[in-house]
C-alpha cells in the first residue's frame, strides 16, 4: 500500500491495453462478444501482471520470514487477498470505464454487467493471490506461479465473458448471445468461483506454510 506499486503496474497496463485493442479496431463494428472477450483480456492480463507480486515480493525482499514469526497463515493470506481485491475491482473498473468509452459500447444490462464485474474480479484477485502463496517458496515462483494459474483461470475466462457478453448484447439486434438467464447464471458461478477461492485460500497457504 505504501509504494503503491501494484496499484500502477496494473493501471498503466489498463491504459496501454486499452490504446492498443482500440487502435487495433479502429473504425470497426465490434460486436458483443469480442468486446466482452478483448476487456477480459485486458482484466486477465492487467491483474496478471501485478497481484501475484504481492506474495512474491515478500520471498525476494527477505522478509517471509519474519511474517512467520509475527502472524498466522490465516491472518496473512486475508490481509493480502483483501488487498488484491481491493486493487483489482479498482483496476477493473477503470479499465471497464476506458475500454467502453473507446469503443462506443452501450451496457443493455448494467446490474449484470456490474455483479459480473465485481464478482470477476473477485473470483480474479483469489485464484491469481491463491496461485502466488502456493508458488511464494519454489525457487521460479514468477514461472510456477503462472502455470499454476492456467487451469484456475480458464472457466473464470469462460464464465466471465459469458455475463458480461450477454449484458452487453442482450437488446441489440441480430446479435445471438444468449438469454438473460444464462448470463446470470454465469454471473452466479463467478460468485460461487469467488467464494471457493477466497475460502479455501487461507487453508491452503497453511499447509504450504508448514512445509
Amino acid at each position: 500500500m505504501r509504494s503503491q506499486s501494484g496499484l500502477v503496474t496494473g493501471l498503466l497496463f489498463s491504459v496501454v491495453t486499452v490504446y492498443a485493442i482500440s487502435f487495433a479496431s479502429l473504425n470497426a463494428t465490434m460486436t458483443s462478444t469480442v468486446v466482452s472477450g478483448m476487456l477480459w483480456v485486458a482484466l486477465l492480463f492487467s491483474s496478471s501482471a501485478s497481484l501475484p507480486r504481492i506474495f512474491l515480493s515478500e520471498e525476494e525482499l527477505g522478509t517471509g520470514d519474519l511474517l512467520r514469526l509475527t502472524a498466522r497463515p490465516h491472518a496473512i493470506f486475508w490481509g493480502k487477498s483483501l488487498f488484491n481485491c481491493f486493487q483489482c475491482v479498482v483496476t477493473g473498473t477503470i479499465l471497464s470505464v476506458l475500454y467502453l468509452g473507446f469503443t462506443s459500447k452501450a451496457i443493455a444490462v448494467p446490474w449484470l454487467f456490474a455483479v459480473s464485474l465485481v464478482a470477476g474480479c473477485l473470483s480474479l484477485a483469489g485464484a491469481v493471490t491463491l496461485c502466488g502463496a502456493i508458488a511464494s517458496q519454489a525457487a521460479n515462483r514468477a514461472v510456477l506461479s503462472a502455470a499454476i494459474a492456467v487451469p484456475l483461470l480458464l472457466p473464470l475466462v469462460s464464465l466471465g465473458v459469458s455475463a458480461v457478453r450477454v449484458s452487453l448484447g442482450l437488446h441489440v439486434r441480430h446479435e445471438d448471445v444468449g438469454s438473460l438467464t444464462e448470463g446470470i447464471g454465469a454471473a452466479i458461478g463467478l460468485v460461487g468461483y469467488a467464494g471457493v477461492t477466497l475460502a479455501t485460500g487461507p487453508w491452503i497457504y497453511s499447509a504450504v506454510w508448514r512445509s
